[in-house]
């Protein structure tokens, strides 16, 4: 949950430019176990944003290096909440979410 809270935090950062704190975190969902031996992927993606607090999508999928041919798999997915702050710690305005490509369009228009 630590690198999933860190990566959250990256794009909280990389979108604001400014200091950012974890808000909260919901729905963390354990899809699968994480065996030993396998490699982590850690992705996350910006999914709302308010006036107030950002919402951030994380995702953890597992290959096994030793059952290769099974392919990745999802683990773990879980919401974070972020706030911006200022050098105060005082939160600021969120920058609006910019929604580039195609497929990201039709992602939001669906939810």
């Amino acid at each position: 949950m630590k690198l999933m809270d860190e990566v959250a935090g990256i794009v909280a950062a990389r979108h604001c430019n400014t200091n950012i704190v974890t808000a909260s975190v919901d729905a963390i969902n354990f899809h699968r176990k994480i065996k030993k031996g396998c490699v982590v992927t850690v992705t996350g993606r910006l999914t709302f944003v308010s006036n107030k607090s950002m919402e951030i999508e994380v995702l953890v999928d597992a290959t096994s290096l030793v059952e290769a041919e099974k392919g990745k798999y999802r683990a773990v997915s879980a919401f974070f909440t972020f706030i911006s702050l200022d050098k105060d710690n005082k939160p600021l305005p969120v920058p609006p979410l910019k929604v580039g490509t195609i497929q990201t369009r039709h992602y939001f228009i669906k939810t």
